[in-house]
């Protein structure tokens, strides 16, 4: 069993959970643990774990430490754990991931193995893999400013760095014209407001975004609201975090197993949560990729 712990994931939780957690992992048998350093680093981690025969890695870590290891795990017979320690933990909101430290370790020990899909983001020299959801438009603006205002706002964790940067965006985004194409059938969007690609169903701390995202179904859930003022916008975005944005006549829902998106204004995406860089990019879904441990 091999651990894999972001020590600056939740403003250092992983690593204090750690410390707390150690003692109950030796007594549940042999283990190793890796500590990332750098960005990108749980990826080359990853690897490793699968290079030296790790059956299982299990990530201290929030929903940025889950993509760098499911990058080096995905394709591989290596299962993921997760024990959800970061500050949004979006990705686990759409499993029976427990979130009670102990717990879920003994699930990365005797839980079931799932196979979930896998998305790849390909485009302005990015190609990664991605396992939760991404984004353009007003949502990517959001992520951008909770990014660039990371050490001050992230240190409350949560909810509420995203309401501040949306507060904060609702004054300056730009409506772009974006076009979509989904399985090889392109239509136009005028005045882009948000949406999303996604395999699982949460982001920003709770918005429920594809609610019925299904992680292991082939298809990509995909979502795009447009043409909603910015007072509007709130009353949306606040009812995202309980998937009641369903059935508003200017939001729309379809699946597909590839999506190609352009802007025409410079426009910035997201993955898992982070940045990913600016439009155009094309999203291709990876069936049955990735191991998960579940209940």
């Amino acid at each position: 069993m091999r651990f894999i712990v972001n020590p600056i994931a939740g403003h250092g939780r992983a690593k204090k959970n750690w410390e707390k957690a150690e003692p109950f992992v030796a007594g549940l048998g042999e283990y190793s643990v890796r500590f990332t350093e750098r960005p990108l680093h749980g990826e080359e981690l990853a690897r490793q774990a699968v290079a030296d025969g790790c059956d299982r890695v299990v990530v201290f870590g929030g929903d940025g430490t889950i993509n760098e290891v499911g990058n080096g795990l995905v394709g591989t017979k290596t299962a993921m754990a997760i024990i959800p320690t970061g500050s949004a933990n979006d990705f686990v909101r759409t499993f029976p991931i427990p979130l009670d430290i102990e717990k879920a370790i003994l699930l990365a020990y005797e839980g079931r193995r799932v196979r979930i899909d896998a998305g790849l983001a390909e485009g302005g020299g990015v190609r990664r893999h991605f396992f939760n959801m991404v984004g353009a438009g007003f949502d990517a603006e959001i992520a951008g400013r909770v990014n660039d205002l990371g050490p001050l706002l992230k240190v409350v964790g949560g909810t509420l760095p995203t309401i501040i940067c949306l507060i904060m965006t609702l004054f300056t985004y730009r409506y772009p014209t974006v076009t979509l194409k989904i399985d090889g059938e392109s239509q136009v969007v005028p005045n882009l407001v948000l949406s999303g690609v996604g395999i699982c169903r949460f982001l920003g701390g709770g918005m429920m975004l594809l609610p019925e995202a299904i992680p292991d179904d082939g298809l990509f859930d995909i979502m795009w609201a447009h043409d909603i003022s910015r007072l509007g916008i709130l009353g949306i975005v606040g009812k995202t975090y309980k998937g009641a944005h369903v059935g508003h006549p200017r939001i729309h829902f379809t699946r597909g197993k590839k999506v190609e998106v352009s802007s025409s204004l410079p426009l910035l995406w997201h993955m898992d949560g982070e940045v990913g860089g600016r439009l155009p990019m094309s999203f291709t879904l990876i069936p049955k990729a990735l191991d998960l441990m579940l209940p």
